[in-house]
């Protein structure tokens, strides 16, 4: 690594929070190559004065941000809001949609905010890309773009030359802003009741994950939920954000502060329960959440390491995504999955070899059967995150 890009790096990551590698940092240091040839300079010089000049380092992060997004990403996120949280509010409604790239996913909640029978809500959009702000606020999609859009919302597409802009009326109800999640929130505290951030956690620190988390949870509404890309849901949430299922998929719930910080949503944790430990552990060794159960498939081994991650029982997720694996060596989200769980136990070894055995697995796939198998993420977007994880090109 050059000074030039370790410098660029550190300031990305001191401001934003965000880890670059793989991929991300190739980007940074091809952007730092052209950025300095056009001013003179040399790459060296031209990362020193970048702390100076908000517009240079505006222009960086518009380059190695990643703007991955489309309408309806995983829809049964979407039926669980239609369906369970918003017939349960009252308005004013605000949804946030943090890390909003390039606008579909704001536009859809927007969608199923106004088929909803609900009278005041908004949709607030942030992302930290100017480029990808402008793009949303624009509302204007090729029709590849259009892809994930159920039939049931193409009313709301208007034709605009040869690209599909999204009704001006709808885009009236969706405020879209510039916006670092390590930073501020859009709006004032209590007044947001649901925050879509998904597949925005994964290129944060675990430190700024954590942050953001614990800040969200004193920030939202009594009751609020966080809806989470599906392999971010293994990550270790603030104890104030409990784990509540919605139908065949879950959100995190900001508790109130009478409730109990636990990660259960049925039951407390009775005697013996690693999650009732102080110390977080068990002296005989981490619980097997899949003892009881009989013989599983690999798919129900990898669920059931989700349960346990999901109540905070990382060693139990531990067990299963091995087993996991055992079962089916060629899943690569079970491997990505289990290096999560190893890195929450502190095991960096451990979850740098289950992040290889992932990229691994993910070239050995079938492309006619990847897709379905990969949990709503796409081959590049997953492979990127296992490069940055690994630190490879």
């Amino acid at each position: 690594m050059t000074t030039a890009v370790r410098v660029a790096e550190n300031l990305v990551a001191e401001r934003t929070g965000i880890e670059l590698g793989g991929g991300l940092r190739e980007r940074l240091a091809a952007h730092l190559d052209e950025a300095a040839s056009a001013r003179g300079q040399t790459p060296a010089r031209f990362a020193a004065g970048l702390a100076g000049d908000p517009g240079a380092f505006q222009q960086l992060l518009d380059r190695v941000t990643v703007q991955e997004t489309g309408f309806f990403r995983h829809p049964d996120q979407f039926a669980a809001l239609a369906r369970e949280v918003l017939p349960a509010l009252d308005g004013p409604v605000v949804v946030w949609s943090a890390g909003c790239a390039n606008g579909q996913e704001a536009y859809s909640l927007a969608m199923e905010l106004a088929a909803s029978g609900l009278l005041d809500w908004r949709v607030v959009a942030t992302d930290i890309s100017a480029t990808a702000v402008a793009r949303a606020r624009a509302g204007r999609y090729s029709s590849t773009e259009l892809a994930g859009l159920p039939p049931i919302h193409r009313h709301w597409l208007r034709p605009s030359g040869n690209l599909w802009e999204v009704d001006r009326a709808l885009r009236h109800r969706v405020r879209v802003e510039q916006a670092n999640l390590t930073a501020r929130f859009p709006v004032g505290p209590g007044r947001c009741q649901v925050v879509f951030c998904r597949n925005v956690l994964i290129y944060l620190s675990r430190t700024a994950a954590d942050s953001f988390l614990d800040r969200l949870a004193d920030w939202l509404a009594p009751g609020g939920l966080v809806f989470l890309g599906y392999s971010e849901a293994v990550l270790a949430p603030t104890p104030r954000l409990q784990v509540q299922r919605l139908g065949p998929t879950h959100a995190l719930r900001a508790a109130s502060r009478e409730e109990p910080g636990g990660l259960w949503t049925t039951a407390p944790p009775g005697p013996g329960d690693r999650r009732g430990s102080p110390t977080g552990g068990l002296a005989t060794g981490p619980r097997d959440p899949t003892a009881s159960m009989g013989p599983l498939t690999a798919a129900e081994m990898a669920e059931a390491g989700e349960a346990a991650a999901r109540d905070g029982d990382h060693a139990g997720a531990v067990v299963a995504f091995r087993k996991a694996v055992f079962l089916d060596p060629d899943h690569p989200v079970a491997w990505f999955q289990l290096g999560v769980a190893l890195g929450a136990v502190k095991d960096r070894r451990g979850a740098r070899r289950a992040y290889a055995a992932a990229l691994a697995a993910l070239g050995r796939c079938d492309p006619g059967a990847l897709k379905a198998g990969l949990d709503g993420w796409s081959a590049d977007e997953l492979a990127s995150v296992l490069r940055a994880r690994l630190g490879r090109p």
